[in-house]
């Protein structure tokens, strides 16, 4: 069994740029990276979401982030199905999630952002994943 993480935004989710409110707005879920993620619980791996967001306190609320990113739990919820019962966790770091990524013990993280594909934990191997907007 392996240690797989996946990041939360511009990973699960797409977003696209909005020229004229200048900020992502969020368009749908990625859902070749959710069925990656759904494919990795199958295969009986542990499963972890791991992002860079502050807290779960609106994600819990069910409330939508400003510029349209939704809250994690409930979205999960949504596109998991019954595959979230068996999700390892879900993890806030605050920033950079390498310390988090350590103590999970990941061996693999797929993530959209180079800065955190680059400061990776040791015997982890980083996935890039493309975003609608390319831009890092």
């Amino acid at each position: 069994m392996a240690v797989i993480t996946f990041d939360f935004d511009d990973t699960l989710t797409q977003t696209r740029w909005d020229h004229e409110d200048e900020c992502f707005k969020f368009v749908g879920p990625n859902l070749l990276m959710i069925n990656r993620l759904i494919e990795n619980i199958q295969k009986d791996n542990e499963v972890h979401v791991v992002t860079s967001r502050m807290g779960p306190v609106m994600d819990n609320q069910g409330d939508p982030l400003p510029g349209g990113q939704p809250a994690i739990l409930p979205f999960l919820r949504e596109h998991l199905g019954d595959s979230i019962e068996r999700l390892a966790g879900v993890h806030w770091c605050a920033g950079m999630k390498r310390k988090k990524l350590s103590e999970l013990g990941s061996t693999c993280h797929f993530d959209d952002d180079p800065v955190e594909l680059t400061d990776l934990p040791d015997n982890c191997v980083g996935i890039r994943v493309a975003t609608l907007h390319g831009i890092d």
